[in-house]
């Protein structure tokens, strides 16, 4: 077996030295320091991966771009600037999210339910809010329209005012209205009020499953807990065997 040149490592050692200074190195250049052709440094280079061998420094690279072009600040091989979000996904995952909250949102945030029966229970609790203002809301339409069926509720506005003026010196009042009637609106809270309530029983399901599937897991635990004590003899239960066993002695 033909044994491995010293020159090959040590060209090896001495291009990733260069490079991870930042140092461009041109092969033809460095083919002619070592005393060797520039074809054979190629084939080293291909054969021994000096590209990954290259030690990396954090941050971007001396003479890097990034993807909007730019070069790399000069000295910043730190990564990112202090207080640089790029890497988040979501404030979720942010340390430092609460400090740009007032005190009312943080006191908002904290006192929101987080247990899974809590937060059921606090959704349908305002579903249910949301319901009785849109029932209100129907309510007060449906009276409207039977104290006079003629009436029409504004919709839009699309204001066109030019600039001319009347003769008293009033500014010229012109728009394109849009209204319907009590009964259109009621048509569309409808609408609104079916999507809530069939939210409603959504969530009175969920929660109905999560109690049960709560009070399953207390039973479990229960039992769990007599069995160990009974194993312990912290306890003594009869059960139906211990009294057969004492009728049969």
């Amino acid at each position: 077996m033909a044994r491995r040149s010293e020159k090959r490592d040590a060209a090896k050692a001495k291009y990733c030295a260069r490079r991870a200074n930042g140092e461009h190195v041109v092969l033809k250049d460095f083919a002619a320091e070592l005393g060797v052709s520039y074809d054979l440094v190629r084939k080293w280079k291909a054969e021994d991966k000096w590209e990954a061998a290259v030690p990396r420094k954090r941050g971007g690279q001396p003479g890097n771009k990034n993807s909007q072009g730019k070069k790399n600040a000069k000295g910043n091989t730190g990564g990112a600037p202090k207080g640089n979000k790029n890497a988040e996904k979501d404030g979720a995952y942010s340390t430092i999210f609460f400090d740009f909250l007032s005190e009312s949102e943080k006191k908002l945030i904290e006192s929101t339910p987080k247990d899974g029966v809590e937060v059921l229970e606090h959704e349908l609790q305002v579903l249910k809010l949301r319901e009785k203002k849109i029932l209100d809301k129907i309510s007060k339409y449906e009276e409207m329209d039977r104290e006079n069926q003629d009436t029409l509720l504004l919709t839009s506005l699309m204001d066109m005012r030019g600039p001319k003026k009347e003769q008293d010196g009033a500014v010229q009042n012109l728009g394109m209205y849009t209204k319907e009637t009590p009964f259109a609106r009621i048509l569309k809270l409808q609408e609104a009020l079916y999507k809530v309530q069939g939210r409603i029983a959504t969530v009175a399901n969920a929660l109905r499953q999560a109690k049960e599937n709560q009070e399953r897991m207390d039973l479990e635990i229960k039992k769990l807990e007599l069995m160990r004590m009974r194993a312990l003899g912290a306890v003594e239960v009869d059960d139906d065997d211990t009294i057969h066993e004492q009728e049969d002695s």
